[in-house]
């Protein structure tokens, strides 16, 4: 080709320098164009003829030769049409009017594919031996298939995937690491390529451990992991995963990292935690919370010596709270009361699932009441008396005498009245002015008692706000705690006017 450039160029250059100089004078005729063309299309060939090194352009005729007319057939204006894959040679004779003919040399040419089409033409496997066939679409210059062409295959990184042969024109591609190459795909000297990706793609997953603790106290949890693994066994590393609950208000999860949750426990009960890789590829796992009572607190609470003391033959509701290893509320957990010794003092038959009524006899002396939820229990000591708390002699005494006295505040402060003559009225089942839902003073129930909780400064735990009372004390200046308990014990027996 670049020999007839030469020679097209020098006989241009040439001719510009002067005028035909007629076939009389013919020496040579070249040929120009391509020397390839696709399968069942075309291409245009020129014919120049020269005189030394002058184109001649007048008083000639060209004749177009085809050396296998059944692959490369030529028209007489010099177009090729290829009908086979292979090759030919064109010549082309310029005959002159007068003069002998001058023939060109041949002018090879070969027929070719046009190009390769893929199906698919990018795939992407799922895991290490994974399997695809790919087939390979030869086309010819018009875009047509041609059928019959081998096509041999090259992959350029056999360490993401090999190829191998399967028939004229398919591919069996097999994914053996993970990563993007290319797949090359030669027929007829005619190379086209496609991109080939192993990726792992989940085809189950699992959860670990894969049988959850039971979680034994609301706000305990444990981590649960997902773990997602390919189509050929191989655990997908760190895969994301969705994480929910199918059962609500048991427990809840909260992603730490892709693939693991911490499961909480919220309430008592049984719940499933699922954990989705990809659309349709879930686990699940059931998680159980069952709160254990750790400790148990009895009230009415003491805050003296002795404990609590009830008169004989009087009766009063005693509470139990039950709590898990976090402090939590254990609120399912049933109370079992007894006593140690019951001609004194023994708790009702039938009991609620935190309270119980204590009824004392006439026998007096100590009992200890025992509370027990599980493996938890508490104890409390009732000291059962023949002489009632007075509310004139003690309790009236408290508000006159202490330091500064609470009848010095209390004459009419916040409507209530502590002077002698007026304290019972203005304090036992009134309704306190910081906390209208509780009263001052609620009979046989000291932990309900909005005054109780002034002086013992935890006004604040029952939605109270103010100062502790006496107003102003701090440390030694408030009420001591065997103070407290007279107040406490007096309003466990009953809050009497006496």
């Amino acid at each position: 080709m670049k020999r007839v450039w030469l020679l097209l160029g020098a006989a241009l250059t040439i001719a510009g320098c002067g005028s035909d100089p007629g076939p009389s004078s013919l020496s040579s005729v070249v040929i120009t164009g391509d020397s390839t063309v696709g399968l069942n299309g075309t291409l245009q060939l020129t014919a120049i003829a020269l005189a030394g090194n002058r184109p001649v352009t007048t008083g000639l005729t060209f004749v177009w030769f085809s050396s296998d007319s059944t692959k490369l057939r030529v028209s007489q204006t010099g177009l090729v049409t290829a009908l086979q894959l292979g090759s030919a040679s064109i010549t082309v004779a310029a005959v002159p009017q007068v003069s002998t003919p001058v023939t060109s040399d041949p002018f090879p040419i070969r027929s070719r594919i046009g190009r390769i089409v893929f199906q698919p033409f990018d795939i992407s496997l799922t895991s290490r031996r994974d399997t695809l066939i790919v087939i390979a679409d030869v086309r010819d210059g018009l875009n047509s298939s041609v059928a019959g062409v081998p096509v041999t295959w090259v992959s350029r990184n056999t360490g993401i995937v090999t190829v191998a042969d399967s028939g004229i024109d398919k591919a069996i591609v097999a994914a053996i690491g993970y990563g993007t190459t290319r797949i090359v795909g030669t027929a007829d000297g005619v190379s086209d390529s496609l991109t080939a990706t192993v990726q792992q793609v989940p085809a189950s997953v699992a959860i670990t451990p894969a049988s959850l603790s039971t979680l034994r106290a609301f706000g305990r949890s444990v981590q649960a992991t997902c773990i997602a693994v390919d189509s050929a066994g191989d655990t997908i590393p760190n895969h994301l995963c969705d994480w929910s609950v199918l059962s609500a208000g048991v427990v809840s999860v909260n992603p730490v990292t892709a693939h693991t949750t911490t499961v909480t426990a919220v309430g008592n009960g049984t719940a499933s935690i699922q954990a989705q890789a990809i659309a349709g590829v879930v686990a699940s796992t059931p998680i159980t919370v069952n709160q254990v009572p750790k400790t148990v607190q009895i009230s009415p609470a003491n805050f003296g010596t002795p404990d609590v003391t009830m008169r004989t033959n009087q009766s009063a509701p005693f509470f139990a709270a039950v709590f898990d290893s976090l402090d939590h509320p254990a609120l399912e957990d049933s109370v079992t009361w007894t006593s140690s010794d019951s001609t004194r003092a023994s708790p009702a038959a039938a009991a609620t699932l935190d309270s119980t009524v204590i009824t004392t006899f006439a026998l007096t002396g100590a009992a200890t009441i025992t509370a027990t939820a599980g493996p938890a229990s508490a104890t409390r000591v009732v000291n059962v008396s023949a002489s009632p708390i007075s509310f004139a002699a003690d309790v009236q005494t408290i508000f006159n005498t202490n330091t500064p006295a609470c009848t010095s505040c209390h004459p009419s402060a916040a409507g209530l009245n502590l002077t002698a003559g007026s304290s019972y009225a203005s304090i036992v089942d009134q309704n306190a002015s910081e906390v209208p839902a509780m009263k001052r003073v609620r009979p046989f129930m000291p932990d309900s008692s909005y005054l109780v909780h002034k002086i013992q400064g935890t006004q604040n735990t029952v939605g109270g706000t103010g100062a502790r009372m006496p107003l102003g004390c701090s440390g030694s200046g408030c009420l001591s705690d065997a103070t407290i308990n007279i107040i406490r014990n007096w309003i466990l027996q009953g809050a009497l006017q006496n």
